[in-house]
């Protein structure tokens, strides 16, 4: 397929960009209306180091990369606004291929609330993209750093952990586990980094690396101590599926396995009620910012997550 009639073939799959003051997809740029300062990030995807091709169609490529891209905005507490995707695909990925892509792009984006105002598309030697996402804090609140923990905080996560990883172990034991699907498919948490903004959260973070990287992450750049319990982690039930078949303790593969997508986040004990009550979505309390060297402090030592 030439590159016009692909380009054709895409945006007759992609929500139009029909919106008083915008321009989407066909001209040299895109026009995005945004209320306050824009909150931008930039996520690659590349199949083979993000994505294992065995398990993952190109409908769940498109999917993941748009939506580990969206949950940095999750993670600073915004809105979703547009995507833009940079695209490269090897000779061998067909049209069809193609277009599965861009329907699972397209409806991780809608998931969020959010369309795709655009991208690039190039040959190259392997499927990667490289996704930039655009939102904006809603209208009273502030975008939540990394750097805000203090000394006395509680230290909370959403949901439960170790879906991902457990569920890519399970995908290797077997192909057609369906327990795979959380690494196939992650949720950026935007509604609920937008509820833990607005209860008072002091830091937060996405889980993408694994607690035990992603907490150092908050540490370092809050010059504080995260202390955690990982007798407290919310394993998640396919994590323990994974971890009895590994042989190994689940709370390990939950700190450690990464892609989960849920928030990490500290708060002063004041704000636990209202978090509790405004976050649609199960909190558990791991552990406190203590005084010590910046970083994580974990219960069990020699733990890390996933490097790069």
């Amino acid at each position: 397929m030439r590159e016009l009639e692909l380009l054709d073939a895409l945006w007759e799959i992609i929500t139009p960009v029909t919106g008083l003051g915008e321009l989407g997809p066909g001209d040299d740029a895109a026009l995005i209306p945004l209320d306050g300062a824009a909150v931008v990030s930039v996520d690659q995807t590349v199949s083979g180091v993000h994505a294992d091709s065995r398990f993952v169609t190109p409908a769940d490529f498109g999917w993941r990369s748009v939506a580990t891209a969206l949950s940095d905005l999750a993670a600073m507490g915004c809105e979703a606004k547009a995507v833009l995707i940079g695209l490269t695909y090897p000779p061998d990925f067909t049209s069809e291929d193609m277009k599965a892509l861009a329907e699972g792009a397209n409806s991780a984006t809608a998931e969020a609330r959010a369309r795709i105002f655009g991208g690039d598309v190039s040959t190259g030697p392997t499927l990667s993209t490289a996704v930039t996402v655009i939102g904006s804090a809603p209208t009273g609140l502030e975008p939540v750093t990394r750097s805000g923990a203090k000394v006395g905080d509680r230290i909370g996560v959403t949901g439960t952990l170790g879906a991902s990883a457990g569920g890519l172990e399970l995908l290797r034991a077997d192909a057609t586990d369906p327990d795979g699907y959380r690494y196939r498919r992650p949720s950026a948490l935007i509604a609920e980094g937008i509820a833990l903004a607005g209860a008072g959260v002091s830091s937060m973070i996405d889980i993408s690396d694994g607690i035990a990287t992603d907490a150092a992450h908050l540490g370092r750049a809050s010059h504080a101590s995260l202390a955690i319990d990982l007798e407290l982690l919310p394993v998640d039930p396919i994590c323990r599926r994974a971890a009895e078949l590994l042989g190994v303790p689940a709370a390990d593969l939950a700190a450690t396995g990464g892609e989960d997508f849920e928030l990490l986040f500290t708060a002063p004990a004041a704000a636990v009620e209202l978090i509790e009550k405004s976050v649609q979505r199960p909190i558990s309390w791991i552990g406190d910012v203590v005084e010590g060297d910046a970083g994580v402090a974990l219960s069990k030592q020699g733990l890390s997550g996933w490097e790069h």
